[in-house]
């Protein structure tokens, strides 16, 4: 065996542990990220999963993502607690679903009425949630969440089992799955409300424990619900718009490398223009598809559509009073900052365009979102 002087074997296992540094792979972690909506829910199949596989390849594998939808790990009404004590990373959450925990971020979403426009909702949720109100982010914050991106579905009707609701006497006796003001609406109108989360509607129509939900219509095809909600009411009653769909634990995000929390911000316009973008064109699609499978178009009578925006006058004051009642502070405030950002994004989504809009229209909605929101956001 030859003999290797000293320097040489010196500078030998030195080249040697320099190679081991160079050809190393780069070590992975990944992220857990929980819902309680189906993987086949668009905002996992056109949002999230996307969403995920270009934050991995811009960090060059190091972050990686499991997913585990449908309340496999975390139902609605236990996500924020899944971040809170490490059972995952990052989860959708649905602040009407704990809006003890989330007293301030529920108050703006509670503001359903407000809503006409998922697009406008959707800009005025984010820049409220994650610039204008630090009231609203500490809610998260204190529950060690962070939270990064929101949208707005696009506004809620009536889907029910065994007769349309066309009139407000309609409404009487029944039972409908209706969260936050939609739930006020229902007993408004004579109903029961039924405070279930989204994945939970099928089985309770199924079973007879609701007659009607009150949601945004492609949840026909995202919860096959059209299996046995065969008549839609196309009076639009308001919008939900606190869906927080990408939320991570604070803890996580300061282990992240400054690349890894780079690659993850630049994404967000682009994955909420996506969702809201399926929202919009799932409108119509979905109202083609549930005709051919026996849905039927109920028309709201002035009766209806005066009930509702009656109930729209009313309600701010019942938001107010709530909020107050959780021990938010100057709720007033907040809800005059959400009204003033709804009229900003009105107005900018108006500039765009009315109606369906086209990729190059879709493309100026993702500019602003970037320009006047994710692009404004200080990160810690």
């Amino acid at each position: 065996m030859p003999v290797i002087a000293r320097g040489a074997a010196a500078s030998l296992a030195l080249g040697l542990g320099l190679s081991a540094v160079v050809s190393a792979p780069v070590t992975a972690r990944e992220l857990i990220y929980v819902s309680n909506i189906p993987a086949k829910h668009p905002t996992h199949a056109i949002g999230l999963d996307p969403y995920f596989e270009a934050v991995t390849k811009a960090t060059g594998g190091s972050l990686t993502f499991k997913s585990y939808p449908g309340g496999t790990v975390a139902g609605g009404k236990t996500a924020v607690n899944a971040i809170k004590n490490g059972t995952a990373d990052m989860a959708l959450i649905a602040d009407v679903y704990t809006p003890n925990d989330l007293p301030v971020s529920t108050l703006v979403s509670d503001l359903a009425v407000l809503g006409r426009d998922a697009r406008v909702m959707t800009g005025a949720v984010n820049q409220t949630l994650l610039i204008d109100c630090p009231q609203c982010k500490q809610d998260y914050v204190r529950h060690k969440v962070l939270p990064l991106a929101s949208y707005s579905l696009t506004p809620y009707h009536f889907l029910c089992s065994k007769s349309g609701i066309s009139k407000p006497e309609d409404v009487a006796g029944r039972k409908i799955r209706g969260t936050g003001s939609m739930g006020q609406l229902v007993a408004a109108l004579g109903g029961t409300p039924v405070n279930i989360t989204s994945g939970e509607i099928y089985e309770a129509m199924q079973r007879g424990q609701i007659d009607c939900t009150l949601g945004p219509i492609p949840w026909l095809r995202s919860y096959t619900l059209w299996d046995m909600a065969k008549f839609v009411t196309n009076s639009g009653a308001g919008t939900y718009h606190g869906t927080n769909f990408i939320n991570i634990r604070t803890d996580t995000w300061k282990k992240l490398s400054a690349k890894e929390r780079k690659a993850m911000t630049d994404g967000l316009a682009h994955a909420t223009r996506m969702i809201a973008e399926a929202y919009e064109n799932d409108d119509e699609a979905v109202v083609k598809e549930g005709k051919n499978k026996g849905v039927q178009m109920v028309d709201g009578s002035d009766a209806l559509e005066a009930a509702i925006a009656a109930f729209r006058e009313k309600d701010i004051k019942r938001v107010i009073d709530t909020a107050r009642s959780r021990n938010v502070e100057k709720p007033e405030a907040i809800v005059e900052l959400f009204k003033k950002n709804v009229e900003r994004w009105t107005k900018l989504v108006g500039e765009i365009g009315t109606g369906t809009w086209n990729k190059a229209q879709w493309d100026k909605y993702e500019a602003l979102l970037q320009s006047e929101i994710f692009g404004k956001v200080k990160y810690p």
